[in-house]
């Protein structure tokens, strides 16, 4: 997992100017996306293959967005299974993730999914669907979690999540910038932006069709209650915004690269300095699945959930059936 650079989100001549040396760099990045793209021949399944994906490197809130789309999905009456590249996973797949395996050999995101619906992971995606299509009377729909720029599989709709907050950054492509491939190449290709984030933040105005969400959390009921946070997770500003919004008091906070392997000399040290201060630990659901159970009474979760308004959630739900049924 690449780790974001600050100048990717700023507008200063030093930011411009690290964008500008690496720039030939993103131009070679291009040219081989579009080699990949045109060499590559998608199999086109019997399944409904749905993709919800980012332009960009990094969280844009895709997995809990996945999470809230399969649940509407299943109130729609669909028979929806989730499909991953189990990032971190031990195991290239295919197959499904099991949460009370006894030795963890998938990664942070598939097990969350896999509290939601059944899960299935699969570095080829391909081999992923041709998975799934044996067991079609059972499911009728594959809700790829990542995998906009993945040429391996046709998916019949193509959703685009977007933070409202770093939106594409400065525009370029790697490593210049936070872009997997160009805006236009990708906008092209989707067929809907929804956009994440906190309900005060601003929505941003596309050509192409956009829904609307915010992140509901519950707040804190423990106003007194000071708090060390951390994270490994792509923006974890998001993390402490979010925190703040909901009245939690935030004395402390360590963020680690996304996806990281705590080890528990990590945890224990945490534990231990959250204590000296008086302090209670606080992290993600993404980061509380990667810890030994025994660590759990000394960490408090922030569950967090992707809504949309009644009105923009009917809205979405008569778009994306009358795409399913087109």
């Amino acid at each position: 997992m690449i780790i974001a650079p600050k100048f990717w989100y700023k507008r200063n001549k030093i930011s411009l100017f690290f964008s500008i040396i690496l720039y030939p760099f993103s131009l070679l990045w291009i040219l081989i996306f579009k080699i990949k793209k045109n060499l590559s021949n998608p199999y086109k399944s019997n399944l409904m293959v749905i993709c919800i994906g980012n332009a960009t490197v990094g969280g844009s809130g895709k997995t809990p967005l996945s999470i809230s789309i399969f649940k509407w999905l299943k109130e729609l009456g669909y028979k929806p299974i989730f499909l991953t590249g189990g990032y971190k996973a031990k195991t290239p797949g295919p197959m499904m993730v099991k949460i009370n395996s006894e030795e963890n050999i998938f990664g942070d995101e598939d097990l969350i999914l896999a509290k939601t619906g059944p899960t299935l992971i699969s570095k080829n995606r391909f081999l992923g669907i041709k998975y799934i299509e044996k067991f079609k009377k059972k499911y009728d729909l594959v809700l790829m979690d990542d995998g906009l720029q993945n040429h391996q599989v046709y998916k019949n709709i193509n959703l685009l999540a977007v933070d409202k907050k770093f939106l594409f950054g400065n525009g370029f492509c790697l490593p210049a910038g936070p872009l997997r491939e160009t805006l236009n190449s990708c906008l092209n290709r989707i067929d809907a932006i929804i956009l994440t984030g906190n309900k005060n933040e601003h929505k941003p105005t596309f050509n192409k069709t956009s829904f609307d969400t915010f992140i509901s959390a519950k707040k804190n009921k423990h106003p007194y209650q000071r708090y060390y946070a951390f994270c490994a997770i792509a923006n974890p500003e998001k993390f402490i915004d979010t925190l703040k919004l909901m009245n939690f008091n935030i004395k402390n906070f360590r963020s680690f690269p996304d996806h990281f392997k705590y080890e528990e000399n990590d945890i224990i040290n945490m534990i231990n300095d959250a204590s000296k201060s008086n302090l209670k630990l606080i992290t993600t659901e993404k980061d509380i699945v990667k810890i030994n159970v025994k660590f759990h009474k000394y960490i408090d979760i922030l569950p967090i959930e992707i809504k949309m308004s009644v009105s923009e959630l009917k809205k979405f739900k008569l778009f994306i059936n009358n795409r399913i049924n087109a």
